[in-house]
């Protein structure tokens, strides 16, 4: 019996020799593969950092010229705001400007729910802005493409802010009228309309103009015209008046006659909103019809 236990132990002794060889031999084989992997992919890793570090000048030359591309949008749109085009006009409206608050509160002490007082009121606003805004017409400047390789357009056209046409002490018909719409939009706290309105005349070589139109209801209109030094008068009496729209845009193109012969409404906006007009009329029937 005790020869028989010994046969069976040295039987498990040899089968578990065998399968620890067997064990070993698969872990070692497993190991190498596994270095061998590391260093496959060590070597691929460097292929790949070789091939960044050869790629680092383009891709840095790349940031750089993306960059560049992006100063240049953003100074495109600074340098263009300034011509005012289409809507970017509406942005020349800060009747909350502290300095256009300050001015106001100089000129009128502040709002007046009395009417009389309150046209008063427009009336030394007006007044203020021609007697201490001196015109002066602007120098061109470029239109820059929106590709960087794009052809230069150049326009005699420079918006000012408000403010900025207190400070300078000048500008043109733009800069006085958003002067003068943020001055009442700020002395009525923007409860009364305020709109500005161009003109242009008819001939090869239109010119434009604008000035400050204030709605009243029943289709009544009053026109302050800064650099023209007009204004809607009141009927017999002198001072400023309203008239029903087409009369108050027949005496004061009436006015311009001479300098803008033919003068039809082409624009009108306000803080709110941006139209285009072919004529006066399409004008006169939008304000009948709104």
């Amino acid at each position: 019996m005790t020869q028989g236990l010994w046969k069976k132990l040295l039987i498990s002794v040899a089968v578990l020799l065998v399968a620890s060889i067997i064990f070993s031999s698969s872990l070692w084989y497993q190991l190498s593969l596994t270095g061998k992997q590391l260093n496959d992919t060590r070597m691929q890793l460097n292929d790949i950092k070789a091939q960044l570090d050869s790629l680092k000048p383009e891709m840095e030359l790349k940031a750089e010229q993306e960059q560049m591309l992006n100063d240049y949008a953003s100074l495109r749109e600074q340098i263009n705001l300034r011509l005012g085009i289409r809507e970017d006009c509406q942005l020349f409206i800060t009747p909350d400007d502290p300095e256009i608050s300050a001015k106001v509160q100089e000129i009128t002490g502040g709002y007046s729910e009395d009417n009389d007082e309150f046209w008063r009121d427009y009336g030394r606003l007006f007044r203020w802005v021609v007697e201490n805004v001196e015109y002066s017409s602007d120098s061109p400047i470029p239109i820059l493409p929106e590709s960087i390789n794009g052809p230069l357009e150049w326009r005699n056209d420079f918006w000012r802010t408000p403010a900025e046409t207190i400070r300078d002490g000048t500008g043109d018909c733009e800069d006085m009228s958003t002067l003068l719409a943020s001055m009442l939009l700020n002395y009525n706290q923007r409860k009364f309309t305020v709109w500005i309105m161009g003109i242009q005349s008819s001939g090869p070589t239109p010119k434009r103009h604008i000035a400050v139109a204030i709605p009243i209801e029943n289709h009544q209109l009053t026109i302050f015209d800064l650099s023209g030094r007009y204004y809607t008068p009141f009927p017999r009496l002198g001072g400023i008046g309203t008239q029903e729209v087409t009369q108050a845009l027949d005496n004061w193109t009436t006015h311009l006659k001479d300098e803008m012969p033919g003068a039809q409404v082409y624009v009108l906006f306000s803080e709110d909103i941006y139209l285009e007009f072919s004529n006066t009329q399409e004008f006169i029937d939008w304000v009948y019809q709104s």
